[in-house]
């Protein structure tokens, strides 16, 4: 693959429906092309879009439940919850299914990619990020981290060669494209809340509610962990043991569907990477006899939103269906990923 040329990658990315060369375009061929431009079909209206027929959507029958539980931050006390009836992915958005909206989005002028700054335990070093323009979602947010370094783990170690992002820019073919054809179907990662987000606005569908999500997550049964029967070990999803704080330098997300299902015919909700939920995170928000919570106002100048399910590098306790944790909207990693979720 050709390695990004940065010297002209912004012109190139914006301009994607033009076409680039790496000589200067005169002031002539530049209006040439705006003409054929506007006389070209750009989609603007994420309706125009259908999902990909390779994400399956769930039919899940609402109903009322008792959301939350004894967790150890005494953030998710027991209140009884009303959801109406909604759709939600079998799987987690994978690495593929990424690409292609990635792709579209390009071709429609949401996105372009940029050389960035980024700093983890490692140290300062630059990176390839996948950012919004002014037309779509989450403007000038950064969307994506693409493949490279895999950076480091908290304690300062090396990741794994299997936790980089698989997601590369071939600026030959002006498109995004996987490293690795093995890692087609492991759910995308090291996404922000901001790229889950306009994953989902681009084909207008959403991301869960964090009640959709728990809901969902406890199959119909309540059950304490959100697989086949509400058990949980190494045979049932992919996680890292009982114990907090123990490093896996082995561990690394898996294809989605590794394991399965739960009751309502979900894969992975516990375990393999977190997922991003649409709410703010807020430790008092729920409160009984409500019904279809959302919660749209952050609870402090954080403005962290919830992520749900525990991952493959956390411990058995995240994986509870009724655990709770947030991250800032900005911060993505080789353990977070998302699914997606509609009305009925």
């Amino acid at each position: 693959m050709n390695r990004y040329k940065l010297s002209f990658i912004s012109f190139c990315l914006v301009s994607s429906l033009y076409g680039c060369s790496d000589t200067q375009t005169t002031l002539d061929e530049a209006a040439e092309e705006t003409e054929v431009l506007e006389e070209t079909e750009v989609v603007e209206s994420a309706e125009d879009f259908q999902l990909p027929s390779s994400i399956q959507m769930e039919d899940i029958p609402g109903g009322l439940f008792v959301m939350g539980g004894t967790t150890r931050e005494d953030d998710a006390p027991e209140s009884s919850i009303t959801v109406s009836d909604f759709k939600i992915s079998a799987t987690e958005i994978t690495n593929q299914q990424y690409i292609d909206f990635l792709n579209q989005a390009l071709l429609n002028d949401w996105i372009l990619v940029e050389l960035q700054e980024t700093i983890d335990p490692c140290g300062a070093y630059e990176e390839y990020m996948v950012v919004a323009t002014e037309k779509a979602s989450s403007s000038g947010e950064i969307y994506l981290q693409l493949g490279e370094t895999g950076g480091c783990t908290s304690d300062g170690h090396a990741e794994h060669t299997n936790n980089k992002s698989w997601i590369a820019y071939n600026l030959d073919d002006n498109a995004f494209e996987i490293i690795d054809e093995a890692k087609s179907d492991w759910p995308v990662n090291w996404v922000k809340w901001h790229g889950a987000n306009a994953f989902a606005k681009f084909y207008g569908v959403s991301l869960p509610t964090e009640a959709q999500w728990e809901y969902a997550a406890k199959g119909g049964l309540h059950l304490e962990y959100p697989t086949d029967d509400g058990s949980l070990d190494e045979y049932k999803a992919n996680y890292n043991g009982d114990t907090p704080g123990v490093l896996n330098e082995e561990g690394h997300s898996v294809a989605v569907a590794s394991y399965a299902p739960n009751a309502y015919g979900l894969y992975d909700m516990g375990g393999n990477v977190w997922e991003w939920c649409l709410d703010y995170y807020d430790p008092a928000f729920y409160t009984d006899a409500t019904t279809d919570p959302v919660n749209e106002i952050p609870a402090d100048e954080d403005e962290k939103r919830v992520r749900r399910g525990g991952s493959w590098n956390y411990h058995s306790a995240t994986l509870l269906t009724y655990a709770r944790a947030s991250d800032f909207e900005n911060r993505g990693n080789n353990h977070f990923g998302f699914r997606i979720a509609s009305g009925s």
